[in-house]
């Protein structure tokens, strides 16, 4: 018996060490130098998205999310990540320093402003709430605040849409904890195929539009008869 009580614990001290974690992922995805930890930064992520989907649904007996947290690892930590390597290899393998519009320390000290504003933003929420919303709420207001933020400064292409697509993150992180109904399933499977057509109509767009610098690709060759 003691067992079978102490295992609900457990899943939430999982929870919780997930939601601490999937907050870290936010402040170091905003910082990261390179395009190819920026993307790796994003697929962890999404696969700590759905740990916590995984989670809740086992604590909840929630089938529904469940098949969000499949959703999630099937488009964001698959599909999304190979659109954007086979399409733009060269740019995401580039070990060259991105450019920022606002320097890590000073970015570093908006994130923590952001955190403490989240917090007490959801504070009247969280009074007598369960462990799950203590948890998913906040943090997931924050990484979405933090993800705005990270739109903002970004100067290129490739990061500004997996900070797009890591707001997207922190709001279902949160919404997962607030409703475990059908409703959800259909929220998760349209949004995230949005996401799916919005990268690969930026990417459209690139190709087409022929951009001569890796903000958005390394992608000149691709037009015959252009000097390099």
């Amino acid at each position: 018996m003691d067992q079978v009580v102490g295992v609900p614990h457990i899943l939430e001290d999982v929870n919780s060490l997930v939601g601490a974690l999937f907050l870290l992922s936010a402040v170091v995805l905003m910082t990261a130098r390179q395009a190819q930890a920026v993307l790796r930064l994003f697929v962890r992520q999404s696969v700590l998205l759905a740990v916590s989907a995984f989670v809740l649904g086992w604590l909840h007996h929630s089938a529904e999310l469940m098949i969000v947290g499949v959703i999630t690892i099937v488009a964001k930590a698959v599909v999304i990540p190979q659109l954007l390597t086979r399409t733009l290899g060269p740019d995401i393998r580039s070990r060259r320093e991105l450019e920022f519009v606002v320097n890590t320390p000073v970015s570093l000290l908006i994130a923590l402003g952001i955190t403490v504003l989240s917090y007490f933003f959801v504070a009247p929420v969280l009074t007598g709430a369960e462990q799950d919303i203590l948890v998913n709420l906040p943090v997931g207001l924050d990484v979405l605040l933090i993800g705005v933020y990270t739109l903002a400064v970004r100067r290129e292409a490739v990061p500004q849409m997996l900070a797009l697509m890591a707001i997207d993150n922190g709001a279902f992180y949160a919404g997962i904890a607030i409703t475990t109904s059908s409703a959800i399933i259909e929220l998760a499977a349209g949004l995230e195929g949005v996401m799916v057509v919005l990268v690969s109509a930026i990417l459209t767009r690139t190709l087409a539009q022929h951009v001569g610098t890796t903000e958005v690709g390394a992608l000149t060759h691709l037009k015959e008869g252009e000097p390099e």
